[in-house]
């Protein structure tokens, strides 16, 4: 063994944050698509898949994405006081806003004889339901830390 030898994470930094990057540009480009194919051309196919909370997965994978960069560099008191906000409540918006299209999949095919129309306001406030716990955990994990 030899003790001579520093550990040099640069260069896996480096790897990590262009790999990071290039998803977060196909995010970006995801995010242009649905905006353009959803909300101003209107195509059927994406409005059915409720361009509103594709965004919300979508700006959610950007933001998780970029936490990465708040675990580079030298530890540092704002870096770590932004993990949690950047990693944790994108994770949970995700899962929030699945859980919510899930819940209109649900209500629409459990009683398929009755026409059931859920709009996305109602799934809006679900997943902010869900948000709200995510949310008061962050803010007390800030202000006690």
């Amino acid at each position: 063994e030899s003790t001579d030898c520093g550990t040099n994470y640069v260069i896996l930094f480096i790897i990590f944050g262009i790999i990071t990057g290039v998803l977060m540009l196909l995010c970006v480009l995801l995010m242009i698509f649905t905006l353009l194919y959803g909300f101003f051309l209107s195509y059927q196919q994406l409005r059915s898949s409720s361009p509103v909370f594709l965004m919300i997965l979508l700006v959610s994978i950007f933001v998780g994405y970029s936490s990465i960069f708040a675990f580079f560099g030298k530890p540092h008191p704002v870096a770590c006081g932004f993990q949690p906000w950047l990693l944790g409540l994108p994770a949970v918006s995700m899962i929030a806003a699945l859980s919510a299209k899930n819940y209109r999949i649900w209500r629409i095919f459990s009683n398929p004889l009755i026409r059931t129309k859920i709009t996305d306001w109602w799934l809006f406030f679900l997943w902010a339901l869900i948000m709200i716990p995510a949310l008061l955990i962050v803010v007390l994990w800030t202000i006690i830390s």
